[in-house]
């Protein structure tokens, strides 16, 4: 028996709950029947990165030393962004092997570059990043004959073919995710037979780009009945099942530029310059790619524009990702924020205006509604080193937004008015995601729990006879079937051990870009 874990990313239970009722989810729906789950909060910023490797550490950002896929150094005046080496901590697997049993992750993000456990690790997007040293075809996996196998027998593919992004969106891009989703899930159950690890994770990371840019409709739809199709060939094989999320999705019926906000207010300042005049004259990056697809000239023009120069073109909403940083006039600004919320002083927190600039932003980003409805545009605002734990806390950005209901907080600068009833997103990010533990030595008592997604490792540890580290923040619930060894056993400890690693050396470009066209630099 192996232990399985599959995570789906931006997977919530009012997203898929009339697809339940109607039978379309057969699969999952006995899951649920046998098993006990419920709502997994996750780390605030409810994204990928930290929160997959919150679930795989069972802590909190603040112990991990990364916050989300990428940082403002206000005082470099760069954005920085992060691979799997700057993560300070050991995970789940780690664990595992120390107590001798065998590991295999397949697509979980924050994996790249892959290290060497005893198992195999395949990583996966949207950070496996594509540079002359960094290579999709090669490195992607270890060891090395995982990746030889994946690549000939299942031509293995990181990233879907064409890539869906906000300007490319038709039904080739839902194709390739549907195709990639089949191909995670063949991945799984060949390397189960060929490696017969003793605990498997996977995770489906495209369905949620799906679900940032149709939401319900029918691309996530069929995109969940590819997933619950697959969920087939697990079933009867005797394995203990987690099901799993990083954060959930709803539906974006707000839109909040908080950089045009931060301007409006007088924190951030502009230089006006190439991309403001491009943008008056209708020359926008939608326009330029839609063309170029016509014309069937969209590879050939991103490799003989310079990069450079394709960044002065703005998106139809405005600046976005770095070209935020390039077009600030850092001398007139105090505040720059990134997307889905942390904000960043340009100013040091010995200066005496550090602490007042926090507590008015605080205040009057909690008094904000919508102008129309009164709706909170923010729940509420953090100070980043109070709200996250750990050794690195002191580290974490300036600020902190939980987003109102149904908010999506985007860092384009350039719209008119920083609030508006949509954007390049129709589902967006929310914390509340999904558990479900389902096996032989778990109870079935359906979805009535609630947890935080640093539980689940602590759980699968104990589930599997392993000892639980000290240093994490998670709890091992309470889902055993009574009279289950792992419900007889008392929870073993154990010291932590150390998960720092090497950084690579590469460039981030691809994995910047990669990020950019999924949504999430906004």
């Amino acid at each position: 028996m192996t232990t399985l874990t599959i995570g789906l990313d931006g997977a919530n239970w009012d997203l898929i709950g009339d697809w339940l009722d109607e039978g379309r989810l057969p699969n999952l729906q006995r899951l649920i029947d046998d098993g006990i789950g419920g709502v997994s909060e996750s780390c605030l910023p409810p994204i990928t990165v930290p929160n997959w490797k919150c679930y795989a550490t069972g802590k909190n950002p603040g112990k991990l030393d990364v916050f989300r896929f990428d940082r403002i150094d206000t005082a470099g005046r760069e954005h920085v962004f992060h691979d799997a080496t700057d993560f300070r901590s050991a995970e789940l697997w780690d664990y595992l092997n120390d107590e001798g049993l065998t590991a295999g992750v397949i697509n979980k993000p924050s994996t790249y570059p892959p290290k060497e456990i005893d198992g195999f690790v395949v990583a996966g997007g949207p950070d496996a990043s594509e540079t002359t040293y960094r290579s999709l075809d090669h490195g992607f996996a270890t060891p090395a004959d995982v990746e030889t196998f994946l690549r000939e027998e299942l031509d293995y593919r990181v990233h879907p073919n064409p890539m869906i992004s906000p300007t490319e969106k038709g039904d080739a891009e839902v194709e390739a995710v549907l195709d990639l989703i089949d191909t995670r899930f063949e991945a799984a159950d060949r390397l189960l037979e060929r490696e017969d690890p003793d605990f498997l994770h996977l995770t489906v990371f495209y369905s949620m780009a799906l679900q940032h840019y149709f939401w319900d409709d029918e691309p996530v739809r069929r995109a969940w009945e590819r997933i619950d199709e697959n969920l087939g060939r697990f079933l009867d094989a005797g394995h203990d099942i987690l099901i799993m999320s990083d954060h959930g999705t709803w539906h974006v019926d707000t839109v909040f530029y908080i950089n045009s906000w931060l301007e409006q207010e007088g924190y951030l300042a502009t230089e006006r310059g190439v991309d403001e005049l491009l943008g008056r004259v209708g020359f926008t990056k939608e326009r330029a790619l839609s063309a170029a697809k016509t014309l069937g000239m969209t590879e050939t023009l991103a490799k003989v524009v310079p990069e450079r120069v394709q960044r002065l073109v703005p998106w139809e909403e405005g600046v976005k990702r770095d070209r935020v940083l390039s077009v600030l006039d850092w001398d007139r600004t105090t505040a720059v924020a990134s997307n889905q919320g942390p904000i960043y002083l340009a100013i040091d927190p010995s200066d005496p205006a550090y602490e007042p600039t926090r507590d008015e932003l605080i205040r009057k980003l909690e008094a904000l509604t919508h102008p129309e409805t009164g709706q909170r545009i923010v729940k509420a605002v953090y100070r980043g080193e109070e709200f996250y734990e750990g050794p690195y806390a002191e580290n974490a950005p300036d600020l902190l937004l939980d987003q109102g209901e149904n908010v999506h907080v985007s860092d384009a600068v350039g719209p008119d008015e920083p609030i508006a009833a949509e954007g390049v997103w129709a589902g967006g990010n929310m914390p509340e995601g999904i558990f479900l533990f389902s096996g032989p030595r778990f109870r079935s008592d359906g979805l009535t729990e609630r947890a935080s997604i640093t539980d689940l490792t602590p759980t699968l540890l104990h589930a599997m006879g392993a000892a639980v580290p000290t240093d994490v923040d998670g709890e091992v619930l309470d889902v055993f079937a009574p009279g289950s060894e792992p419900a007889e056993r008392g929870v073993e400890t154990r010291l932590p051990i150390s998960g720092d690693r090497e950084s690579a050396a590469g460039d981030s470009d691809a994995v910047e870009q990669r990020l950019a066209d999924l949504g999430y630099l906004e």
